[in-house]
């Protein structure tokens, strides 16, 4: 049984900005944890393959899904045994009263299934580094995001 990690984050900035940061694997590194170094066959697409690195560390991945209409990425890494999927996606945050009605929200689900069974998802359900990388990849995507805009 998998273990699911759920967070969004409200950016302001727009979605199509957001997007551009999390579809380009060249730019994973700035923001995903564990990845100092991507290198990926083609054009991120839905079935591409990737392998990335850090420190010694090295790893696998592939892109499940890819719609850039709809904003959602997904993704599994592997290291070893460990496999994980992180899914991200992106819609307008809404605003209130006007004010923000351009900006993003960008959610990211990251799922895997612990060793150890029932007592593995009990202990991996609460695991607190878990639930703070999925909070600070949120957080570096969304300065990524209004740092651009700043520039732009």
């Amino acid at each position: 049984m998998a273990v699911k990690f759920d967070q969004h984050v409200d950016v302001d900035a727009a979605p199509e900005a957001v997007w551009a940061i999390v579809s380009d694997a060249q730019k994973w590194p700035l923001w995903f944890p564990g990845m100092e170094q991507v290198t990926a066959t083609g054009v991120v697409s839905q079935g591409m393959n990737f392998q990335w690195r850090k420190d010694n560390e090295t790893g696998t991945g592939t892109v499940l899904a890819f719609d850039a209409d709809k904003m959602i990425i997904a993704f599994a890494t592997r290291a070893g045994d460990d496999q994980r999927t992180h899914t991200f996606d992106i819609d307008r945050a809404g605003g209130f009263l006007g004010r923000g009605k351009n900006d993003a929200r960008i959610r990211y689900t990251l799922e895997y299934d612990p060793p150890g069974g029932l007592l593995g998802n009990f202990v991996a359900g609460g695991n607190p580094a878990d639930t703070l990388m999925v909070k600070n990849t949120l957080q570096k995507i969304r300065e990524l995001a209004e740092t651009s805009l700043r520039k732009g």
